[in-house]
């Protein structure tokens, strides 16, 4: 090694003469995404003399001239990473693809069963020492350069020394073509729409918990969610890849990775893909580490990060949670990537599944959420893997949910004009009965904009309106309920409520029919501790009402703020009057009535208070007086 200098001198060449030492009939493997060697790989592409090669690539992330028609005269590719050129080539039987966990891929090479005779890769200048880092790839490309016979080596003055086990030395190249150009690169937009994009993210933040450590992709999807996260604090990083989005989190004292439980303030990754200012960096930057990807993926390690939240993105879900990550949709080949195994990691770690995608295609017309996984199509993780899927309308939680459950919080996040194709689907396939009402899916939209956050008595609450996938927590608050709560609600002491009725509770329209719950969130479970809701009557603009609050809570003012909820609501939607029925016995619900400070009537009838008040009344009187 004291004479290393001498040796790099000896060995720098061209790409002419450095690949004379590939010869036909061999196994290429050639790095990828920034990391391309794209001089030498101009220079290959370029030689006569080739024939009967193969080329092993990794990811690429951007236009390849690997599936030229010309080249795959001369070069048969096969790729470990599925994307659209890949598909073509395959689908043209002149490309492979091998479906694969990116954790195994290192292992393959070592022991030759996946042979590789020439490696061709990218590096940064040698340090003093004559050691290169590797750069913006370790991933898989150091046990490549470990496995071939040959390796040739760009050395480019615009590569980022990286740091962590990145380093080969001068003495495991054979051939060295010195370049300098720049390897930053711009991702596309992938075609989503950006307001579907920024809903996405909003949604997926609410599942990262300060102190987190997170995995994540890269993409204008993963970047976005990540920009989402700029007020949460000690969040840390171990993850496959990352971009720019990461970045930005380390500028804002986002990403401090003071809580994680292995590599303490260190981000973990085994490639990077992004811009010049990312280049710059990760830079023989001390506070992250690249590690080949048997490394960054193995599950052991993973499970060792407390709090570990995996956030992939899909392509594709069906009604049981099945996943299909391909990124083109194709019916016989899908493209895993790390996805199966982060996921694994932090299913051992206890930590959180995520999966992100939007409802449908970019145009619209096809839904994202399916009934059944296509004919030959490759799952990337199964139903049993994922926690929640998150798209712009919401987020379904399928941990533990029963095939029924799991259906609903699913059509509850697809695109509103498949829901109800995709409850029929779920009905003739006997995952939901076939007296499930559809009336959420015929009304309008879900009300987002009254989703409220509020404390009482100390404790915070989520008050919104009330879901489908609700029927459960509804069911759950009946049977928590007093005998004198039942007498009150009810006005009857029965000791069962029909499913017939719950569903009518949860599946409402939104607009002749609202209800709203009281959620307390403790971690992943939540308990529902009220409800009211209002039942238009089609024949005219009245509503009856109605309210229970769970015996604990009483009198805590939950009654007060949600009978002003749904007057605020009802003016909202002209309802003009409310009625409702009360126990003579129930002076406390009367009350709340009068405090409204609307124009309130109230007859007795056999022990019963028939109430009426006007929304409309007090406002005329406010308009006259102006």
């Amino acid at each position: 090694m004291a004479y290393w200098r001498d040796e790099y001198e000896e060995k720098v060449s061209t790409p002419r003469k450095a690949l004379d030492l590939v010869k036909p009939g061999t196994t290429i493997y050639i790095s990828g995404g920034c990391s391309r060697p794209r001089v030498i790989v101009e220079h290959l592409l370029k030689k006569r003399n080739f024939h009967d090669n193969r080329i092993c690539t990794p990811f690429t992330f951007m236009p390849s001239p690997f599936f030229e028609p010309d080249v795959m005269k001369k070069f048969r590719i096969n790729s470990f990473y599925m994307d659209s050129e890949v598909e073509r080539g395959v689908m043209n039987g002149h490309s492979d693809y091998t479906p694969i966990y990116t954790s195994e891929l290192p292992y393959m090479f070592r022991t030759g069963r996946i042979k590789l005779d020439v490696a061709i890769i990218q590096v940064s200048p040698p340090d003093l020492h004559g050691f290169c880092s590797l750069g913006t790839s370790v991933d898989i490309t150091k046990s490549a350069v470990e496995s071939a016979d040959v390796v040739i080596a760009e050395v480019n003055r615009q590569m980022p020394r990286t740091l962590g086990d990145s380093f080969i030395h001068t003495s495991q190249i054979d051939q060295l073509i010195e370049v300098d150009y720049p390897v930053d690169h711009a991702l596309d937009d992938e075609g989503i729409d950006p307001e579907t994009v920024k809903s996405i993210a909003r949604n997926a933040a609410k599942l990262v918990q300060d102190g987190a450590t997170i995995q994540i992709g890269t993409g204008m999807l993963p970047d976005a969610i990540l920009s989402e996260f700029k007020d949460k604090k000690n969040l840390g990083v171990h993850t496959e890849m990352f971009s720019d989005g990461v970045m930005d989190l380390v500028k804002t004292g986002a990403i401090n990775g003071s809580k994680k439980t292995i590599h303490p303030r260190k981000i973990v990754t085994s490639f990077v893909i992004g811009s010049a200012e990312l280049m710059e960096f990760v830079d023989n930057n001390p506070s992250i580490e690249f590690h080949p990807s048997d490394y960054t993926n193995d599950i052991t390690v993973i499970a060792k990060n407390n709090k570990m939240v995996a956030i992939n993105t899909a392509s594709v879900i069906d009604l049981t949670g099945q996943v299909l990550a391909d990124r083109t949709g194709l019916e016989s080949i899908s493209n895993p990537g790390g996805m199966p195994d982060f996921i694994r990691g932090a299913l051992s770690a206890r930590g959180r599944t995520v999966i992100v995608m939007p409802s449908t295609t970019s145009d619209g017309h096809t839904s994202r959420i399916v009934s059944v996984v296509p004919k030959g199509a490759g799952v990337g993780a199964m139903r049993e893997d994922i926690h929640y899927l998150v798209t712009e309308y919401g987020i379904a939680h399928l941990r533990g949910k029963t095939l029924a459950k799991r259906s609903l919080e699913l059509i509850n996040v697809a695109h509103p004009s498949f829901r109800e194709r995709l409850l029929d689907q779920a009905v003739a396939l006997g995952y939901l009965p076939e007296d499930q009402s559809r009336r959420s899916y015929r009304g309008l939209p879900y009300p987002e904009e009254f989703e409220q956050t509020l404390v009482f008595d100390g404790q915070t609450a989520v008050v919104r309106p009330l879901k489908p996938t609700d029927e459960d927590l509804v069911r759950e608050l009946f049977y928590s309920f007093s005998s004198k709560t039942l007498q009150q609600r009810f006005m009857t002491t029965r000791v069962l409520q029909p499913r017939e009725e719950l569903m009518s509770q949860v599946n409402i329209d939104y607009d002749m029919s609202m209800a709203f719950g009281v959620f307390l969130v403790h971690g992943s479970m939540t308990e529902l501790i009220a409800v009211c809701e209002y039942e238009r009557n089609p024949k005219n603009s009245s509503a009856e009402v109605s309210f229970a609050v769970r015996d604990d809570w009483q009198g805590k003012g939950i009654g007060s703020y949600l009978v002003n909820l749904l007057v605020r609501v009802g003016k909202s939607r002209n309802i003009k009057t409310f009625t409702a029925e009360v126990l003579s016995t129930n002076v406390g619900m009367l009350h709340l009535f009068y405090r409204t400070g609307l124009d309130v009537s109230a007859k007795l009838e056999d022990d019963v208070y028939k109430v009426s008040f006007d929304l409309v009344k007090e406002e005329e009187k406010i308009k006259e007086a102006g």
